[in-house]
C-alpha cells in the first residue's frame, strides 16, 4: 500500500518559502556587505587625513584668515563629519540585509515601550499624547522587527517636535494571511508625490537643516520588513500627519 502523502498547510509552505529566499538574499547580502566594508574602509582613510589636517588648520592658522577662510574651513570640516556620519550608516544598512535571522514569537506592545524607553530623552519636556491600541504577537526576528519599530516611533517623535500638543498612535489591522501595524503622527508630514523617494536610501524629504538624520532610518525599516517577506507604505498630507504601515505574515498554523 502507498503511504499516504502528508500534506502541507500553506501558510507553513509560505514560511519556508521566506527562508529559502531569506537564505538566497543572505548569501548575496554577504557578498555586498564584504565589498561595502572594504569600500567604507579604504575611503575612511583619506577622509581621516583630510579630517586630521583641517582640525590642525583651524588650531593653528584659523585667526590669521577672513571671515570668508574661516566659514570655508568650517564648511570642510561639517562635509567631512557628516561623509563618516554616510560610512557608518551605510555599514549599519548593509549589515541589516546580511544578519542571520531568528524567527520566534514577538510581542509588539513589548517593542512599543522599549521604544519609548529608548526615546525618553528625545521626548522628555514634551507633550506627546501616546494612543496604543491592542497590540498582538506577531512571528519574526525579534531584534529586527524592535529596530523597525524603534527608527518608526523616532520618526514620529522627530516630525512631530513643531506640535505643542503631539498625538501619536499606534495600532493594527488583522486579516488571515497578515498583521497591518501602523504608526500614525499629527506632524509636519509629506506630499505625497514624493512617496516613491520616501523609503529610498539617503533619501530626504525634509532638509537637515530643519530635522536631523542622514535619509536612512526608512531605507533600513523596509530592508528588515521584507526580510519578514513583508511590506511597507505610507499615507500622508503635507502639514497634516503622516502614517507608516508595515505588514508581517501571520504565523504558519501550529507554529511556535
Amino acid at each position: 500500500m502507498r503511504p499516504k502523502k502528508e500534506v502541507v498547510p500553506r501558510a507553513q509552505l509560505a514560511e519556508i518559502e521566506i527562508r529559502r529566499l531569506n537564505s538566497e538574499l543572505e548569501a548575496a547580502n554577504q557578498n555586498l556587505a564584504a565589498f561595502t566594508y572594504s569600500v567604507a574602509h579604504d575611503l575612511r582613510a583619506p577622509l581621516r587625513h583630510i579630517g586630521g589636517y583641517v582640525d590642525i588648520l583651524q588650531s593653528t592658522v584659523s585667526q590669521t584668515l577672513d571671515q570668508t577662510g574661516r566659514k570655508h574651513l568650517q564648511t570642510i570640516a561639517q562635509s567631512v563629519a557628516r561623509m563618516g556620519q554616510m560610512f557608518d550608516a551605510l555599514l549599519d544598512f548593509t549589515r541589516a540585509g546580511a544578519a542571520e535571522m531568528h524567527f520566534q514569537q514577538v510581542s509588539l506592545a513589548s517593542l512599543v515601550k522599549d521604544a519609548q524607553r529608548d526615546l525618553f530623552n528625545e521626548t522628555q519636556g514634551r507633550v506627546i499624547s501616546w494612543k496604543i491600541g491592542d497590540l498582538p504577537k506577531v512571528r519574526g526576528d525579534p531584534e529586527m522587527l524592535r529596530e523597525v519599530i524603534v527608527n518608526l516611533l523616532s520618526n514620529a517623535v522627530k516630525f512631530t517636535r513643531a506640535r505643542r500638543n503631539a498625538k501619536i498612535e499606534i495600532g493594527v489591522k488583522n486579516s488571515s494571511r497578515e498583521t497591518i501595524c501602523f504608526v500614525r503622527d499629527n506632524g509636519v508630514g509629506f506630499d505625497m508625490n514624493c512617496a516613491a523617494k520616501l523609503f529610498g536610501l539617503f533619501q530626504r524629504l525634509h532638509p537637515a537643516s530643519e530635522f536631523e538624520g542622514v535619509g536612512i532610518g526608512l531605507a533600513k525599516v523596509r530592508r528588515l520588513v521584507q526580510r519578514h517577506g513583508g511590506e511597507t507604505w505610507a499615507k500622508s498630507k503635507l502639514g497634516q500627519g503622516a502614517t507608516f504601515y508595515l505588514s508581517v505574515p501571520n504565523p504558519a498554523e501550529g507554529a511556535v
